[in-house]
């Protein structure tokens, strides 16, 4: 089976024109789920909910916590 990644939260950057940090979330509904902090890629309007098949750039975090702070000190 296929896992799939969802965008829970996206941010363009206001310092990098032209990037879009997101987080998005992995494994969604199992034990092993994860958040996947990184960039998307940007030939597209992405909102909150969509699938995507890869995150630039990523990093993973258990804590939901840890990805939205990540997200909010992004400039």
């Amino acid at each position: 089976m296929k896992q799939r990644i969802f965008l829970l939260a996206i941010k363009r950057s206001n310092k990098h024109e032209g990037t879009t940090y997101c987080i998005g979330v992995y494994k969604l509904g199992t034990p092993n789920m994860e958040f996947v902090l990184g960039e998307t890629d940007n030939d597209r309007d992405y909102k909150p909910g969509d699938e995507v098949s890869y995150i630039y750039n990523a990093d993973y975090t258990a804590n939901l916590q840890s990805a939205l702070n990540w997200l909010n000190s992004i400039k």
